[in-house]
C-alpha cells in the first residue's frame, strides 16, 4: 500500500506491537486498495481501554485524510485488538466507498445538467 500510515499502538510487548502493526497494514491495504488515489494519509491508534482488567477493552480509531480535503474518522471497540483493528478497517473502507459513490453521483448529475443546459436553442 502506497498510502502513508501512522501507527500508534499501545500494547505490552514489542513482538505484539509488530504483529498488530502488520495485521493493521494488511487490513487497511485490503479495505482501501480500490481508493488509494483518493487518500492522502491514514492514522491508526490502538489503545487498551481498561488495561489489565477484563471486558471489552481494545479500541481502534482510524482517521483518513482524503485528497479533496475531507477527513474521515471511524472507531471500533472489541475484546481483542485484532478484532478491533479488523472492524475499524472495514468501517473505514465502507466510509471511503460512500464518499466515492457520492462524488461519482455528483459528477453524473453535473454532466447531465451541463448537457441539458447545452441543448437549449
Amino acid at each position: 500500500m502506497d498510502i502513508p500510515v501512522e501507527f500508534l499502538i499501545r500494547a505490552g510487548q514489542v513482538e505484539t506491537i509488530e504483529t498488530l502493526r502488520e495485521h493493521a497494514a494488511r487490513k487497511l491495504s485490503v479495505a482501501l486498495r480500490p481508493f488509494q488515489a483518493q487518500i492522502r494519509h491514514v492514522n491508526l491508534r490502538l489503545v487498551d481501554v481498561n488495561g489489565p482488567r477484563r471486558g471489552v477493552d481494545a479500541r481502534c480509531a482510524i482517521s483518513a485524510d482524503l485528497v479533496n480535503g475531507q477527513r474521515l474518522f471511524v472507531e471500533a471497540t472489541a475484546a481483542w485488538p485484532v478484532a478491533a483493528i479488523t472492524h475499524a478497517a472495514s468501517r473505514l473502507g465502507d466510509a471511503v466507498r460512500r464518499v466515492h459513490k457520492r462524488q461519482a453521483a455528483r459528477r453524473v448529475d453535473s454532466m447531465a445538467t451541463f448537457r441539458h443546459a447545452g441543448s437549449r436553442d
